[in-house]
């Protein structure tokens, strides 16, 4: 084989490597996303149980007039962190 045919197939090798490698980066970036996406989900989620706990305080401090009132903050808090941690379980069943 000649030289320049040689120097052909090295590079031709060398650049199927390099795509392996690139392909192996890919891989690895895909599942860096989704551990943010998961990071940040868990980190959504321990915000709104942290709101409940403080409309939940909130309600407890209350006097009976203005009970009624923080009634309706504390249940849209519990109801946001039920759909959210349905949905982080949902995306698990996939």
């Amino acid at each position: 084989m000649n030289e320049r045919k040689q120097y052909e197939n090295h590079l031709r090798s060398k650049l199927e490597q390099l795509e392996t490698e690139v392909d192996a980066l890919k891989d690895r970036l895909k599942e860096t996303e989704s551990e943010m996406k998961h990071r940040e989900r868990v980190e959504k989620i321990h915000q709104l149980r942290k709101e409940a706990r403080e409309k939940l305080h909130e309600l407890t401090e209350a006097g009976d007039d203005a009970w009624e009132d923080l009634q309706e903050g504390v249940e849209h808090y519990w109801k946001a962190l039920g759909n959210e941690i349905k949905a982080f379980e949902n995306y698990f069943k996939k």
